[in-house]
């Protein structure tokens, strides 16, 4: 039989329960424990690529997020490289500064924005800050890579004069208010199409859309998107909203995680999906 057991929110319990093998393996797996649970010679470790991503973003009908040389300034002081290396380990893909994921079926590669300081300060001028920024950022407690990013980020951007101080939140209370938060940090779970974000998200006036991005040209090109059946010529529609997402400087998309477990090595036929599904039917155990 496949049981599942409530273990609490403390880590050590499952690793324990791994160890010694009261338990066979782990729905999901923390990034904290990453190196610990490696080190158990009894289980194995299954990753899957995702488009899952937690999105770093302003309000575009307040101040200063209102500003599109502000927005980009932000965007060039942004190395998404590194923010992926210290929050998340390497585990993922950098973000591109859209929100499709390079295991989204037509997603488009674009040549990389590379981090450039001195432009995002001559951009920081020309929006009307040449003395730099203050500004507070708010992100939830849970997981602790939030918060690691949400440092890592404001680390570079201050480099360009714009100085974040960052609130932490309780889930609930985040979760509550997510939409109403000027500056925050959201996460968006796994879709399987990059189309199904984009239209949840950033068409103008959806319910969903927590930067109030309002662009009926990009509107118009998602509507032909979801209208296309075949991929290759939806890639080519989803590279144009991709490249008005850049232009555009709409969110920050620090990195898309990739999703991972481990099981007790005698557990057999397990593999890990983009959404953490568990297809109990096609698992098996070694007596």
């Amino acid at each position: 039989q496949l049981e599942f057991l409530e273990i609490g929110d403390d880590a050590t319990t499952a690793i324990q329960g791994l160890v010694s093998r009261q338990i066979h393996g782990l729905t999901v797996a923390g990034i904290q424990q990453l190196q610990v649970l490696q080190n158990i010679p009894s289980v194995q470790l299954y990753e899957a690529p995702s488009g899952s991503v937690h999105v770093v973003r302003g309000k575009h009908d307040e101040k200063p997020w209102d500003n599109k040389k502000f927005r980009l300034a932000i965007q060039a002081a942004t190395d998404t490289e590194q923010l992926l290396k210290i929050a998340y380990r390497g585990l993922g893909t950098a973000g591109e500064f859209h929100h499709v994921s390079p295991v989204h079926p037509e997603y488009a590669k674009l040549p990389p924005i590379k981090r450039d300081v001195a432009k995002a300060k001559a951009l920081l001028a020309e929006a009307g800050y040449p003395n730099g920024i203050d500004m507070v950022m708010n992100c939830r407690t849970d997981p602790d890579w939030f918060s690691s990013t949400a440092q890592a980020a404001i680390e570079q951007w201050k480099e360009a004069g714009i100085r974040v101080k960052l609130e932490v939140m309780p889930n609930t209370l985040y979760a509550q208010n997510w939409q109403k938060i000027p500056f925050g940090i959201t996460d968006w779970f796994h879709r399987p199409l990059g189309i199904q974000p984009l239209a949840l998200a950033y068409r103008s006036n959806v319910p969903w859309n927590e930067t109030k991005y309002n662009n009926p040209e990009f509107d118009k090109v998602l509507n032909e998107a979801e209208a296309t059946f075949d991929v290759e010529k939806r890639r080519v529609l989803v590279g144009q909203l991709e490249k008005m997402m850049q232009d555009d400087a709409v969110m920050i998309a620090p990195f898309f995680r990739s999703v991972f477990t481990f099981m007790d090595k005698k557990v057999k036929g397990f593999r890990m999906h983009p959404s953490g599904y568990i297809f109990g039917n096609q698992l098996g155990i070694e007596a």
